[in-house]
């Protein structure tokens, strides 16, 4: 099996295995944070752990800017612009599943009566996540070239991609569209369950988290070696 494929099945097998019932819901939240909070931890440390390397060859100091000038790889407008609505899907999937109703904190979608009785309450949800969440990649995209690793929309360009990778990256974003609905009919049936749908929901997710930050940990266990 193709090492990105078997580390992103990895990744999002943990959630998913933790996960039964509201608690178990709970718990999968916990363990996809530490999953995207691990792959920017080890994203830094890939850097930094290459310049390293760097500067031991060349017995000089490489500056961050032209080194990470040097390793950037273009993936291509297309794939980039795709990359970049995949993690806004991904933080509006996490946002619907996890506080559409009150799972994990005391308050949720639920308490905001204004919208939730609005028909379009859903739509200003996710709408209004996505907003943040785009201010937030741009804002990071200001940073100096001296902090490049951490721009979200240049994240893939430190790693080799592979066509079937970038398939893949793409292919989270139908995975978080459904994942989506899933959870936007959760919301609706509430306070009634829908187990299938959960699963649904949640193993979508986790796949397409897994998949969108498998680069980071491949190039991690790569650097063990």
């Amino acid at each position: 099996m193709d090492r990105f494929l078997m580390i992103a099945f990895v990744l999002a097998a943990i959630p998913i295995i933790s996960s039964s019932g509201h608690e178990g819901l709970a718990r999968s939240a916990v363990l996809l944070a530490f999953i995207l909070v691990g792959a920017v931890a080890l994203h830094i440390y890939n850097q930094k752990r290459v310049h390293n390397k760097i500067e031991s060859l060349e017995h000089c100091h490489v500056a961050r800017e032209s080194f990470y000038k040097e390793i950037t790889i273009a993936q291509g407008s297309n794939f980039c612009a795709l990359a970049f609505a995949a993690w806004l899907m991904l933080f509006v999937a996490i946002a619907y599943l996890y506080f559409l109703v009150p799972i994990i904190l005391p308050f949720s979608y639920m308490q905001i009566p204004d919208l939730a009785s609005s028909p379009f309450g859903f739509f200003i949800l996710g709408s209004m996540i996505a907003i943040v969440a785009a201010l937030v990649i741009l804002a990071l995209d200001n940073l100096p070239e001296s902090h490049r690793e951490l721009k979200l929309t240049e994240l893939y360009s430190f790693y080799t991609i592979t066509k079937s990778a970038k398939k893949l990256i793409a292919l989270t974003i139908p995975a978080l569209s459904i994942s989506i609905v899933c959870s936007a009919y959760i919301g609706t049936i509430y306070p009634e369950h829908s187990p299938i749908g959960e699963s649904l929901a949640l193993i979508l997710l986790a796949l397409s988290a897994g998949t969108l930050v498998a680069p980071i940990y491949k190039d991690a266990v790569e650097g063990l070696r």
